[in-house]
């Protein structure tokens, strides 16, 4: 049986559920007539840093969305039966997309941002064995443009909230989603996003203009 989504407006407000497949195309179909989606599916963004302050990406594979292109580290679509789409809703389905993403399966989500940088500094903090993280924004109609292997892009709307933290140990590629990974320097991505877009996920220019200040504190 297919995975059934909740869809919200522009306001993040409920307003359907259905087919995992038959609700894509239908907002597909619409964002490709009209140039936006008339409705958004709430999701998930995780930015992982390492220590040192390198931004880690992912390379996605052979996907319907934006195949062969580097990512952030882990994104995915919020499957619950929650339709108020409470904040436990997206921690719980952040947990779950970044074991069956990049096998990390020790996570830790702060309160808020005090909660993260007093975790940050304590003597148990482990960024080698447990991803700290935090929730940084939720924009509940995020656009960016899909590009998908032989056919038109279209512009998908979201209900993303996004997560970032600190992460050193290893990537495992479970679900096949991504394929390989790449550490770099919060500037130097910056400037090859904008040197050679074609190579990054929309999502990555999008995360550069809107949070790379922030990430350079992390």
């Amino acid at each position: 049986m297919a995975e059934r989504l909740h869809a919200t407006n522009r306001h993040g407000h409920y307003v359907k559920t259905d087919a995992r497949p038959k609700l894509f195309e239908e907002i597909r179909k619409y964002s490709r007539k009209h140039g936006d989606a008339h409705l958004a599916l709430p999701v998930i963004n995780v930015i992982l840093m390492h220590s040192n302050g390198e931004i880690r990406l992912v390379k996605r594979g052979d996907r319907p969305e934006n195949p062969f292109m580097w990512d952030k580290s882990v994104g995915g679509h919020v499957v619950t039966e929650d339709r108020s789409l409470s904040r436990a809703a997206f921690d719980e389905n952040a947990r779950k997309e970044m074991m069956e993403e990049v096998g990390v399966g020790h996570v830790t989500i702060a309160d808020d941002d005090l909660h993260y940088h007093t975790l940050l500094k304590s003597d148990s903090h482990q960024p080698g064995q447990r991803a700290l993280i935090r929730m940084i924004d939720h924009d509940p109609w995020h656009g960016s443009l899909v590009r998908v292997r032989n056919g038109e892009p279209w512009l998908k709307r979201s209900n993303v909230v996004v997560y970032a933290g600190v992460f050193d140990g290893p990537f495992q590629f479970l679900d096949g989603e991504a394929v390989d990974h790449r550490a770099m320097t919060l500037r130097a991505l910056k400037d090859d996003v904008e040197e050679n877009p074609w190579r990054y996920a929309d999502g990555v220019r999008i995360l550069m203009q809107r949070y790379f200040y922030l990430l350079k504190t992390h």
